[in-house]
């Protein structure tokens, strides 16, 4: 009887602290405990588990580029500046996700994957897997990137929403930033690139008998990025091409064809389909611009002024990884 007793009484004992403990640790779990959160920002936890996935992933591809950045007394600086990194991130990140819901900020439900779509678009199918693999993130984390960059312009839009700016606010805006309106000299160029000398002189001859440029592109060109348009590099402007090929085609009038130029990969024969003079317009020709700009910089200067209030007024516990600074939003070393 006395073990049946002891046996019952364990039981009675144990049941109430086991279903305590699973009750304490759910608590703990959803208050953002440091078991389990690698910091809290006002009050809320973030998971240690993010936290460790991201910075392992920066690792891995510091490590994939240049293994020796991890080695050693250097390797251990990496490591800390790249936790910081993180937290600052993430800090940041659960800021903003707090002060949309204060302001009721939504993102609309297919905004994460127009965003996504237009970046495959942007730049390839092939390219973005590549991409993502260099990066070592699958696409959910990816998502999640722009997610987050998602929230940040609508917070960014609510908050400068009240910004205007009026017509003189903006000629005066001009009138000290005219170089910003300003049109620089251009000139709008098809070229043809040859392998050799001789080939091009045989070249820039037809095309200065009048023989179709675009079609003598096409069909001796090796610059396979422009031969399928008949050599059209596109409007281009001084310090942006080779010495060399900027003298010839920036003395060229439309429609002039050059002889041949040496380059650096061959020789080219140019042709200016277009020409515009350096000039600055009048106010009124860029009233609308200019009223866009500075409107965008005053909402940018509000919205930077709001963040930094934000994080001024953070309660951040950012744990081993280092300390939150207020005045710069950054997880910093102790």
């Amino acid at each position: 009887m006395r073990t049946g007793k002891a046996g019952s009484s364990k039981a009675g004992r144990g049941s109430p602290f086991a279903a305590l403990l699973a009750l304490l640790c759910l608590l703990l779990a959803l208050g953002g405990c440091a078991s389990s959160s690698a910091m809290t920002v006002n009050g809320r936890g973030i998971p240690s588990r993010e936290f460790e996935v991201e910075v392992d992933r920066r690792l891995a591809v510091i490590k994939k580029s240049n293994p020796i950045e991890l080695k050693g007394d250097k390797g251990e600086r990496v490591t800390a500046e790249t936790k910081r990194q993180v937290a600052t991130e993430l800090v940041r990140a659960a800021l903003v996700r707090e002060e949309a819901r204060k302001l009721g900020v939504k993102l609309p439900a297919d905004e994460v994957n127009r965003r996504l779509a237009e970046e495959r678009g942007r730049v390839g199918e092939e390219q973005f897997v590549k991409d993502l693999k260099a990066q070592d993130q699958n696409i959910e984390q990816f998502k999640r990137r722009l997610e987050e960059q998602a929230l940040v312009d609508r917070l960014g839009a609510k908050v400068s929403e009240k910004v205007s700016v009026t017509g003189d606010e903006a000629e005066s805006f001009y009138l000290t930033n005219k170089g910003l309106f300003s049109q620089t000299l251009m000139v709008r160029v098809a070229h043809i690139l040859l392998e050799n000398e001789s080939q091009a002189d045989m070249v820039a001859a037809e095309a200065k008998r009048g023989e179709d440029f675009a079609r003598l592109a096409g069909a001796f060109s090796k610059d396979t990025a422009t031969r399928g348009n008949g050599g059209d590099l596109g409007w281009i402007e001084l310090g942006t091409r080779e010495p060399a090929f900027e003298e010839v085609a920036f003395s060229l009038k439309p429609g002039q064809v050059s002889g041949v130029v040496r380059a650096s990969d061959g020789f080219q024969v140019v042709k200016v389909l277009d020409r515009r003079e350096a000039s600055t317009p009048p106010f009124s020709e860029v009233k609308g611009e200019a009223i866009k700009t500075l409107t965008n910089r005053k909402k940018e200067e509000v919205f930077s002024d709001w963040l930094r209030t934000v994080y001024a007024n953070a309660r951040v516990e950012a744990g081993s990884t280092g300390k939150w600074d207020p005045r710069l939003g950054m997880v910093v070393q102790r």
